[in-house]
């Protein structure tokens, strides 16, 4: 007889109805045994908000997030972010802005480092809720704490979900789609079983039920509610990173329902193909038209044809190309510790059969195999674009890890996984604690621009204008307050400085010459440099000027 692992972590009871003991269970939370059963939940969630806020602003991902943010509660202006220097910022769509001002007013109206970064840390958390709440539905415990505890300690996961990008939200909203869309095409499963049972020479039972509209109003009812929440996650997602949204969301679900059907009698109803569009549409098209009419078309052009058709086809002599390939080892290497398990674990599962008998097993892997294939086909890159097919790796790899060790004839067997199973979870909490007290402060240093800022604003206070030449820096814009001026033109330079009154620039060290020989209208002295209020040496070193008078 096959082993069968006990659910980790241990299940609440679940007595027989019309016992005693379920009476009493009825009204008596066993309390000890349900803080067991959350406590690894719990302990999880401190990778994602321990010390969220302890260090600076890192990137001009987080700063922009942050300027962008903080605008929107100055000015009451939540349509079009802009950041300090008065810029339109046409990257993205304004989803996780909103998330990070609404944090940054129940802070008080400050966007401080640890506000700016809540939405992506909660998004993360709740998609490792989702997936073990996803898994338990499908009646498999184990799996759920499998697939929930690898992906909150998948490497590149966890540390982006620790910072300020739009990624992890994206991931969330994803996530949230595509699981509501296969609760839409299915009925509630029954609790799978290992092996196929043959009964009367019926088949194989598969313990997953199809839910075509014709088993009742209620479950025709339940289905268009599922599929309606899908299309909703779909329009957010929209809003959180644009049309690619859709290309992660739509072939996913489109395969899964054409290579499902092979195997069981599931089907998208008719009414949720048609309304489905429109409620995306619906959410997502307003702030789409407004924006472009506000910005007299110019937020077509930045977002639409340089941020999302010149970086697909790769056709911008700005951004780098990457081979087709790009994404497979890239993924190896940002879903470790888990990647062995998932290759091996796979292998398993289609050399024994397996993966005919688990539909969410399917469901992950269709959906984890479409979106990498997906992005494959861009140009342009990014290891933090893969970040959407995370979580359905990590219910493919909970799902056969669960069906593997229901297979397993020696106890020792199962017990030695268990250990092992736990063992890379504490080593990558460890790994977690050194990143956050030793490698991030020091990769810090490198980038830490606040006492550079509070030395400019000790000599030019707001409301004075800091002027910023030849150089684009969002962390010491967002230090620095607005108001803040960006430009280029020496022409512009030297107009600015002609006019009365003491003026403050901040420029790279290689312009410092020139401008003492082009900007004739005015001299400038040199205050400060950069490097003189970092630990480390800067990677971009800045001079801060001003005019002799």
């Amino acid at each position: 007889m096959a082993t069968v692992l006990a659910p980790l972590p241990p299940e609440l009871p679940s007595p027989r109805a019309g016992s005693a003991t379920g009476q009493i269970a009825a009204t008596q939370i066993p309390w000890p045994r349900l803080l067991v059963s959350v406590s690894p939940y719990l302990l999880v969630s401190l990778l994602f908000f321990a010390q969220l806020g302890h260090r600076d602003l890192y990137s001009s991902h987080e700063a922009r997030a942050a300027q962008n943010a903080q605008r929107m509660l100055d000015t009451g202006e939540w349509g079009l972010p802009v950041l300090f220097d008065g810029r339109a910022d046409l990257q993205k769509p304004p989803a996780f802005y909103w998330a990070a001002a609404a944090v940054g007013w129940l802070n008080g109206g400050v966007v401080s480092e640890w506000a700016v970064r809540f939405p992506s840390a909660l998004a993360g958390l709740i998609c490792v809720l989702l997936v073990s709440a996803f898994l338990r539905m499908e009646g498999k415990p184990t799996a759920a704490f499998v697939a929930a505890i690898g992906l909150a300690t998948a490497n590149h996961f966890t540390g982006i979900s620790r910072t300020a990008r739009i990624d992890v939200p994206l991931t969330c909203a994803v996530l949230v789609s595509l699981l509501a869309f296969y609760r839409g095409c299915t009925k509630k499963p029954n609790p799978p079983t290992p092996f196929p049972k043959k009964e009367g020479g019926a088949g194989e039972q598969t313990g997953f039920s199809p839910s075509p509209l014709g088993g009742g109003v209620g479950e025709g009812f339940s289905s268009l509610v599922w599929h309606l929440l899908s299309a909703i996650a779909a329009g957010i997602a929209v809003l959180l990173k644009g049309p690619v949204a859709l290309a992660l969301i739509g072939p996913a679900a489109v395969v899964w329902l054409l290579i499902e059907r092979r195997h069981t009698a599931v089907r998208l109803p008719l009414i949720s193909a048609l309304l489905g569009p429109v409620i995306v549409a619906a959410v997502a098209m307003p702030w789409f038209m407004w924006v472009n009419s506000t910005t007299d078309g110019e937020f077509f052009r930045v977002f639409f044809w340089h941020h999302t058709i010149a970086r697909y086809t790769g056709s911008s002599p700005l951004l780098a190309t990457h081979p087709a390939w790009y994404y497979i080892p890239r993924f190896a290497v940002d879903f470790l510790p888990w990647t062995p398990a998932l290759l091996g674990l796979g292998v398993w599962a289609f050399r024994s059969g397996y993966w005919r008998l688990d539909a969410a097993f399917r469901f992950g892997l269709i959906s984890f195999v479409v979106m990498v294939t997906v992005l494959s086909t861009a140009k342009f890159k990014r290891a933090d674009y893969l970040l959407p097919a995370f979580p359905f790796a990590a219910i493919a790899v909970g799902c056969v890890a669960e069906g593997w060790l229901a297979t397993r004839m020696r106890a020792r067997t199962v017990k030695l996984a268990e250990w092992t199973f736990g063992g890379i979870v504490a080593a990558m909490c460890i790994a977690w604690v050194v990143m956050a007290v030793v490698v991030e402060p020091r990769e810090q240093a490198r980038e830490e621009k606040r006492r550079f800022a509070e030395m400019i604003r000790s000599h030019a206070p707001a409301p004075t204008m800091i002027l910023q030449f030849r150089m684009e820096s969002h962390l010491l814009s967002y230090h620095l307050g607005r108001p803040v001026h960006t430009f280029v033109e020496w022409g512009e330079l030297n107009e600015l400085l002609a006019v009365p009154g003491p003026h403050f620039v901040v420029m790279p060290p290689e312009y410092v010459y020139p401008a003492g020989e082009i900007a004739t209208s005015r001299k400038l002295v040199v205050i400060g440099r950069l490097e003189e209020y970092t630990e480390g040496k800067p990677a971009r070193p800045l001079v801060f000027l001003r005019t002799a008078d």
